[in-house]
Parts: C-alpha cells; structure tokens; sequence
C-alpha cells in the first residue's frame, strides 16, 4: 500500500479530554507544587503566596506563547519560585510534577469517535502523530497507553519535546520532519482555530477544524476541512489526505 501522506492531531479537546491536567497545565502548577512541596515537609504555605505563584506562572506561560520559545514543567516551576524567591532543588521538583500529574490521569478520557478514528487510520495504513502545546511530555504518553492507541502513533511531539509553542511553525516542522514527510503531504486535526487551523497552516499544512460552530473567525483562513468530533471521522480524513494539496 503506497503512503501518500501523514495525519497529525492535537491532544487535549481533540484525541483526549482531562480538566484536571489541564488546570496544572495552564494555571495551577506551581501553586500545587508549593501545596505538595509543604506537604512533603509538613510546613503549610500562605494563600497569599499561592496567589502569587499562579499570578507568576500565567505570566511565564503568556510570554511563552507570546515569543513561542516553550520551557518544559520543571523549568517553568524553578523560574517562577526562582521569582518568588522560594528555591527548591530539581529532584524535588521533579518528583513532585511527576505526583502531581500521575493523579490527574484517572480523568483523562477519550473524545467521542476520538479511538475508533485512530485505530481506523492505522489499520489503513496511515502514519499518525501528535501535535500539542503541553508543557509535561510525559501525560500524553501516559494517557494514550490508557486508551490502548499509543502503539498506533509513530510521534508525539509537545512544546516541551520540541521547544516551541504552536505560535510557532517549528513544531509543526519538527513533527512532519519526525514522520519523515514534507508539510503538504500531512493534514493536522485540532479543536483550536488559533492554533490547530492556523499554526498549522502556517507551518504548511492541511488543517481539519473539529468546531461545534463551524463559522470562521473574521480574517482568518478556511480549514480544508470542518468536522463536529472525530466520531465517523475517519472517511472523510482519508478522502483530504488523498485528495493532493493544491
């Protein structure tokens, strides 16, 4: 069977749903980490010191995605206490993201359509990958093996992986480079118009909007394709990817 393209997809929202994670990802890590921390060592941490981590951490994580230079959890972790004057080893630091996300994992689920979708384009013989602004690589390896598709993915590639947010092109290029093709010949699916639509397009390739409203933001370029979820979504996937790009 000739291979003509790869399909990507973006992660949270898209393949998998997990508040919990999410929460840690963009808002609360650091102040759950100081939670944790005081915890390991029976010492308790002020509210107004926990206000002031999550203040701190949001404005790391809006610099990042303004610049597109990403920094992976223990680094963002040992910039904002080293800002806050708190210093804590990188073993502990380690240790303690490495807890905090673990306990996350029993939320994450699957999306509608999202493993019946994968499991389809794979037994098709497409390559598949991930494509995500995550900060801890390690919750998506986790959470696919929970769902038993991890195998079908030949990469997962995160910020933290690739070092660079979807506000760059990089890590799209550092994806489809991974996959072994050029951007043209692969098609990303992603819930974010912003990122998934447009990062992607960026970057070269095809776009697949998974949106409830299907109506494009004023200014911004059409997806090649716009889907409701990824339940019955494999069909029309495999007739974009073989449909050459213009």
């Amino acid at each position: 069977m000739q291979v003509i393209g790869a399909i990507t997809f973006d992660f949270h929202d898209t393949l998998v749903h997990c508040d919990a994670w999410f929460e840690l990802e963009i808002r609360s890590l650091v102040s759950s980490y100081l939670v944790w921390d005081a915890g390991r060592r029976g010492t308790t941490i002020s509210d107004e010191t926990l206000a002031d981590a999550d203040a701190a951490y949001r404005r790391l994580r809006t610099t990042i995605v303004d610049h597109g230079v990403e920094e992976p959890a223990e680094q963002c972790v040992a910039l904002v206490l080293a800002e806050l004057g708190l210093h804590r080893d990188g073993a502990s630091i380690a240790a303690g993201i490495e807890e905090l996300m673990r306990a996350t994992l029993d939320g994450a689920e699957a999306t509608p359509g999202a493993v019946e979708t994968v499991l389809a384009l794979h037994a098709a013989g497409v390559p598949l990958g991930v494509v995500s602004s995550a900060v801890y690589h390690p919750f998506l390896e986790w959470s696919l093996s929970k769902l038993g598709i991890r195998d079908r993915f030949v990469d997962v590639t995160t910020s933290a992986s690739a070092g660079f947010y979807k506000s760059r092109p990089e890590i799209y290029l550092h994806a489809v480079d991974r996959l072994g093709f050029k951007p043209e010949a692969v098609v990303h699916v992603g819930d974010s118009f912003r990122w998934d639509v447009g990062g992607a397009q960026g970057a070269g390739l095809r776009a697949v909007w998974i949106a409830s409203d299907p109506a494009v933001p004023a200014g911004g370029r059409p997806p090649d394709l716009t889907l409701t979820s990824l339940a019955g979504a494999a069909r029309p996937l495999l007739a974009l990817l073989r449909n050459p790009a213009p």
